[in-house]
């Protein structure tokens, strides 16, 4: 966690946003962080999870406590922030909508990081689960699923032969930012959303369709 960050991101928000610090792992913390949030601002109608831990290796090598710990914060952690959201907004009979991050690696298998794969795509079930347990709760959820985006864990991609090697394979002929994202969790937050529950949105410059168009073999004219 980079408290600073966060800390500074609040500051510069201003006055709607605070910075809390939580561990997803824990149910305490999780419902603490709900707390928190109402006692500030009086609600908490949308939730967004997207805590997730990288710990590569080959499935051979990979340690059990490097599975426990990837599947206890990108999973397990989500499951408890909507537990402990949810509890609180049907208990209080309130609408709202939950949007989880997930991955294209939650859609194709993703090498060398089977850990983080197999969590990216429990994330997605997770979340269809939550949306028909909750529906007539007026309680929505919605995952996306993000291609390769600039972000600070994905530090490779400022390496420019990288990034021009991954642009050249995404249909629409970049790579994502993180206001690509923001803008697909910000309308599955929207009340234009109002009618989409369980939905997976991949925000990913059309990479996950286009395997055939790397694949050798026949060319279309």
């Amino acid at each position: 966690m980079n408290e600073g960050l966060g800390t500074e991101l609040a500051a510069k928000i201003g006055r709607d946003a605070v910075f809390q610090k939580l561990d997803v792992t824990d149910p305490d913390s999780c419902r603490a962080a709900v707390e928190r949030a109402i006692s500030e601002f009086g609600s908490a109608d949308h939730l967004v999870n997207c805590a997730i831990k990288m710990d590569p290796a080959p499935l051979i090598d990979l340690k059990l406590e490097s599975w426990k710990l990837v599947v206890d914060i990108g999973l397990t952690g989500m499951f408890l922030m909507c537990q402990a959201w949810g509890r609180w907004a049907i208990e209080n009979e309130r609408a709202g909508a939950i949007v989880n991050l997930s991955s294209n690696a939650g859609v194709q298998p993703y090498g060398m990081s089977g850990a983080y794969s197999t969590v990216k795509a429990g994330i997605i079930m997770l979340t269809q689960h939550f949306a028909i347990e909750w529906a007539r709760k007026k309680i929505r959820a919605n995952v996306i699923c993000p291609g390769h985006t600039e972000t600070p864990l994905t530090a490779y991609l400022q390496d420019p032969e990288i990034k021009k090697g991954r642009s050249e394979v995404t249909p629409v002929g970049r790579v994502g930012q993180p206001e690509d994202i923001a803008n697909g969790i910000c309308f599955l937050l929207s009340d234009e959303a109002d009618y989409i529950t369980a939905a997976r949105l991949d925000i990913d410059g059309g990479l996950t369709s286009s395997i055939f168009n790397h694949m050798p073999g026949r060319k279309w004219d």
